[in-house]
């Protein structure tokens, strides 16, 4: 074989992976900045929430079965679960799948009677930061875990300031944690998992009694 045919034949496989490279990156879908999904759901949690308050005052399961058909797609409940149970889920890992599902029942009641509390004319979204790209290219290349998003909801006396903690999973954004108002809502979850486990001895029990625990109702240390 010539010199020539061998430099051409290399040209040739080095053009075709370059080609395919090409065409992968091109095709490899975009993450857009986090704060997009945060203002979409929240612009329909609240929307949903103005329409009908006076009605879901009266039921309350019924607008947390909203609330959990807007929120379960975008919360990352498996992830804050295990932040919650925090040393626990090395200690007891066949508890962690348990709490997952009774926890996320009690974070979704816990905010749709927090929203519910609110006595106001109306919660519209005042602004929402912008993600830098230096940060988003940051969580693209995993030097973060997570990027936060900053939005402030304005109610009929006053601004209060929400921070989200988001992630990219499944596809999508998802939040991993918010703080409101300066109150770190998994950490908070976290610290009254930890007093539970001080107080009835057992991860089960408290596992078994996440519900029970939440609403402040005084269970058995052997139940």
């Amino acid at each position: 074989m010539s010199k020539t045919m061998v430099v051409s034949i290399r040209q040739f496989f080095f053009g075709v992976v370059t080609l395919l490279l090409a065409s992968t990156a091109l095709a490899a879908p975009q993450i857009q900045p986090p704060e997009i999904e945060v203002e979409k759901i929240t612009r329909n949690l609240l929307n949903l929430f103005d329409k009908n308050k006076e009605e879901y005052k009266k039921d309350r399961d019924g607008f947390v079965k909203e609330v959990d058909r807007l929120l379960s797609p975008v919360v990352a409940f498996d992830q804050i679960a295990r932040y919650v149970m925090g040393k626990y889920t090395r200690r007891s890992p066949e508890q962690v799948d348990k709490f997952e599902a009774t926890f996320k029942d009690s974070l979704l009641r816990f905010y749709s009677n927090a929203l519910l509390s609110l006595d106001d004319t109306s919660l519209t979204i005042e602004s929402v930061e912008k993600t830098p790209e230096s940060q988003l290219k940051k969580y693209i290349a995993g030097d973060i875990s997570r990027i936060p998003v900053k939005m402030s909801v304005r109610t009929s006396t006053r601004s209060v300031d929400i921070f989200y903690s988001m992630v990219h999973t499944d596809g999508r954004w998802k939040l991993r944690n918010i703080t409101v108002d300066g109150i770190n809502i998994a950490k908070q979850f976290q610290t009254q998992f930890a007093d539970a486990v001080d107080r009835y001895g057992k991860v089960e029990t408290v596992v078994d009694n996440w519900a029970e625990i939440m609403r402040g109702k005084d269970i058995k240390a052997g139940k």
